[in-house]
């Protein structure tokens, strides 16, 4: 069988990542070329990486606290959108977990019926790395 070659047009985060995953998990015989513009810059968007990444960094076998260096990155704790719901507002959504369970419910069922009745707070408040971010 000849070899087969596998060419993707365009970089940025997409094709990279495309093109280090299909390298990693093609079979043997298999070549994977990027192809990228001279013309196009980079495009600088505000990319949301979310904790998924961590997995996807897994399975190609990249260790994250050297990842994290060599490329001077840093943790993320949510993602803050402001103007969600109208002018002046904001919304965090925080990665992590919120609140903590106890016995065999989870933490929504008692924040829940706290809420209910009055004694609890915004479901943000329980949110530890939403809290740490706005520190």
């Amino acid at each position: 069988m000849s070899p087969m070659r596998l060419v993707i047009i365009g970089g940025g985060t997409a094709g990279w990542m495309a093109a280090a995953c299909l390298r990693r998990f093609l079979p043997a015989g298999w070549s994977v070329s990027l192809v990228e513009s001279d013309e196009i810059g980079t495009v600088g968007v505000g990319e949301a990486t979310i904790p998924q990444i961590r997995l996807f960094n897994d399975a190609l076998g990249i260790d994250e606290d050297e990842f994290l260096a060599a490329t001077q990155g840093t943790i993320k704790l949510g993602i803050e959108f402001n103007g969600w719901t109208r002018l002046g507002h904001r919304y965090m959504h925080a990665f992590g977990a919120v609140g903590r369970g106890l016995g065999l419910l989870e933490f929504h069922h008692y924040w829940l019926r706290a809420r209910a009745a009055g004694v609890a707070e915004t479901l943000d408040h329980y949110s530890l790395n939403e809290r740490a971010a706005y520190a």
